[in-house]
């Protein structure tokens, strides 16, 4: 978070905005679940699970728009669709 949702003063890393004293703890808590829940989206795209990789991008969007978790979705949906291909492909040998 740069900014106070609120009077839009600047950030201070203090759960409290120093200015209109409205309370970030919430939105704090919400934006570490989303970097956690990024860091599960890397490891399981490096992993190959595509399917925990694509639900877990789901987590993070469903918490703050993330070009990475989109991103990450996308080519998590892309990889799982090509494994299906070549099984269907194999399966059609």
């Amino acid at each position: 978070m740069e900014r106070c949702p609120v009077c839009r003063a600047r950030f201070r890393e203090e759960p409290v905005c120093y200015r209109c004293g409205a309370d970030l703890s919430v939105l704090l808590a919400i934006e570490a679940e989303a970097t956690a829940w990024e860091r599960e989206v890397v490891a399981l795209l490096a992993a190959g699970e595509w399917i925990r990789a694509r639900r877990a991008a789901d987590r993070v969007l469903a918490l703050r728009h993330s070009p990475l978790a989109v991103a990450a979705r996308d080519f998590a949906g892309r990889e799982l669709i090509a494994q299906e291909v070549r099984q269907f492909e194999r399966l059609l040998q």
